[in-house]
């Protein structure tokens, strides 16, 4: 038991909370770079991995915290609040605690911009992480130069191997991350009929090639992408989509299908609607093995959640989402896939889903078995349930399992109407300060660009996600289909190009 009467707790306390510190930053490290380069992704699913991620980092934070304040209630040399938060400011070994004090802001810096991903540039966030590496090597030389147990066996020891894991990693990331590379190729001209398209402006897009194009069924075609930059690194993982940016300002979003650990593999299976946007016709009449088109790889609204046992539900094109989810999924996690379609040939990847995963795939062929599948005797009361597919399918689903076990992705959009007798409602844009009224023939978001705020919108059908704002005063009135609206309301988010407003105020962080 801490005796808090020894005038040397403090000390005590200090030097544990320092070395217990640097042992989580090495983690936090290691962690980060087993993340990135995919090697435990056969251990279990990313989120859980990226729980525990976080859990490191912020208990190493925390740590660092524990040290500072002990240092100041320590009376051995009497710091004082400047001393251990401005840099030489102390007359105590001014350079090493000035790495100390450096290497605390660095690490709170990494912290709140992780914690504020979601509103920041993603170029932005992750420059600001890799200063991870830095924090590592400042807290080594600032240990090695004020420790007062440097020279010591169990202190040279605990040294060497938190700087040899810290170096080792760091290699075995430049050395997957440069394998993971592939060999640049020649690029076959666009065919004759395919119009060439421009790299939109902004940020977030690159060039791809198709690599390989397999017609399944009627109107099911299966097109493997890589970037033509062989340096360009993709980051997504299950659920997440492709969006393809198509002639005359096109975009049109697709599940990615393939293993989120190939990162320079992009699959995408597509079906022709015949639909009057045109999309993904044009895509199975012009698409072709050689050409290029210009994508991004947008935010993830259909992700895996930690959970020891899952379910997944698809009909038609709705495999895609989950087929990645499956690739995700580690050995020992329990789960099943029940996978409903009108015919064979117009199910997706089914014989090869049954080829690898047996007994866990129900195939359920309704011109075979003459009905729609028992949903309510097939589902699990126990997993949480993904699923992707028709409408039909996701209200059926919907009424069998409990919205906190339920994720749904839907192609079209619910239909929802407003319900308010707001019939104009003015909008804020709170980052330009442009106040706009919006009114009842007219959505948010064209409101917003017409008066030349830019804003970026795909689909305009409340499906996509691609024009997410965050909602900083008022209250929206959700008509989209991206998400449930209580978690909409939990990350303060709306999305404008079908949503309205409850309040006659509604500011935007725009």
């Amino acid at each position: 038991m801490l005796d808090f009467s020894d005038p040397h707790i403090w000390w005590y306390l200090t030097r544990a909370s320092a070395m217990i510190a640097w042992v989580l930053l090495t983690l936090t490290v290691v962690w980060g770079v087993l993340l990135k380069t995919r090697i435990l992704r056969g251990a279990d699913n990313p989120e859980w991995l990226k729980v525990i991620h976080r859990y490191l980092s912020g208990l190493a934070l925390v740590m660092v915290v524990i040290h500072i304040g002990t240092l100041l209630l320590d009376d051995f040399i009497d710091f004082g609040p400047a001393d251990v938060l401005i840099p030489f400011a102390s007359d105590f070994e001014p350079f090493a605690l000035a790495l100390g004090i450096l290497a605390f802001y660095l690490l709170l810096a990494v912290s709140l911009s992780a914690l504020a991903s979601r509103w920041l540039p993603e170029r932005v966030w992750k420059g600001i992480h890799f200063a991870s590496y830095g924090v590592v090597a400042l807290v080594a030389f600032h240990s090695g130069l004020v420790g007062t147990d440097v020279g010591t066996p169990w202190y040279t020891a605990i040294s060497l191997i938190l700087i040899t894991t810290t170096v080792l990693v760091a290699i075995v990331r430049v050395v997957i991350a440069g394998r993971a590379r592939p060999t640049p190729r020649k690029t076959t001209p666009m065919s004759p009929t395919t119009t060439p398209l421009a790299v939109p402006a902004g940020g977030g897009t690159f060039l791809a090639r198709v690599v390989d194009r397999q017609d399944h069924g009627p109107d099911i075609a299966e097109f493997i992408l890589t970037p033509l930059d062989s340096g360009c690194e993709l980051e997504w993982e299950a659920g997440a989509h492709l969006t393809l940016h198509l002639p005359e300002g096109l975009e049109r979003q697709y599940s990615l299908a393939g293993d989120p650990a190939e990162q320079h593999t992009l699959v995408l299976g597509v079906l022709n609607t015949h639909g009057p946007g045109g999309g993904s016709t044009w895509i199975h009449d012009n698409l072709k093995e050689g050409d290029t088109i210009v994508c991004s790889v947008g935010s993830n609204h259909f992700g895996l959640k930690p959970s020891p046992r899952y379910q997944f539900i698809a009909s038609g094109i709705g495999i895609t989402a989950l087929r990645s989810m499956l690739f995700s999924l580690p050995a020992h996690r329990e789960w099943s896939l029940i996978y409903v379609g009108r015919s064979r040939d117009r199910m997706l990847f089914s014989e090869e889903l049954v080829h690898e995963y047996g007994d866990r795939i129900t195939l359920w062929v309704t011109e075979e078995s003459g009905s729609r599948p028992p949903l309510e005797d097939l589902i699990d009361p126990l997993a949480e349930v993904y699923a992707c597919g028709s409408e039909s399918l996701l209200e059926r689903v919907e009424h069998s399992v409990a919205p906190r076990r339920l994720h749904l992705e839907r192609f079209t959009p619910q239909k929802r109407s407003s319900t308010t007798n707001l019939n104009s409602f003015q909008v804020v844009a709170h980052q330009s300060g442009t106040k706009l009224q919006v009114t009842g023939s007219e959505s948010v978001l064209d409101a917003i660009v017409s008066a030349g705020v830019p804003l970026a919108a795909s689909c305009k059908r409340g499906v996509c996600g691609s024009c997410e704002v965050r909602v900083l005063e008022g209250t929206p009135e959700h008509l989209d289909s991206v998400m449930s609206d209580a978690d909409k309301d939990d990350l303060g988010v709306m999305y404008p190009c079908v949503s309205r407003s409850l309040t006659p105020v509604l500011t935007l962080d725009i």
